[in-house]
């Protein structure tokens, strides 16, 4: 992530699938700090949002004045041990490790979508009137010895 003029970093707080590029420049107290920063670092950023010189992005956050600016790093992150490096996890590595699928874009793009479906679906009938119940739900099996409720 770092260099000797500028340290790049690619930030994503979840919200989205894409990042917001942070470019820092090297007249920043902790700059050492940021620019060995590796993958899973947190971060407290203050700089100025402009238009990106650069193709890739629209919008770049400036971190380059250390009277107006900071750039803070909250945590560190073992790189060696982070469970997703900048690789990408095949899908069967994530079936066999469920913990780390919400991290992936894949999974948190299809979290989004089924929110906001779900959020139209309730808002749809909310605005006609109808209630949203949970039921119970009855079912012919038969585990742990609940049949005998019934």
């Amino acid at each position: 992530m770092g260099g000797k003029d500028f340290a790049f970093i690619e930030l994503n707080d979840g919200s989205g699938s894409t990042c917001l590029q942070v470019v820092v420049d090297s007249s920043m107290p902790n700059f050492d700090e940021i620019a060995a920063s590796k993958v899973g670092a947190s971060f407290k950023i203050k700089g100025k949002l402009i238009k990106s010189p650069a193709k890739g992005q629209l919008f770049e956050l400036q971190v380059c004045h250390p009277e107006l600016h900071a750039c803070h790093v909250i945590g560190q992150c073992d790189g060696a041990t982070y469970p997703l490096p900048t690789k990408r996890h095949t899908n069967e590595y994530l079936r066999e490790h469920a913990n780390l699928r919400p991290r992936t874009k894949l999974i948190s793009a299809v979290t989004r979508v089924r929110n906001n479906l779900a959020y139209a679906t309730h808002k749809f009938f909310q605005e006609r009137g109808f209630l949203y119940i949970h039921t119970p739900l009855i079912t012919a099996s038969d585990c742990e010895g609940a049949g005998e409720m019934f």
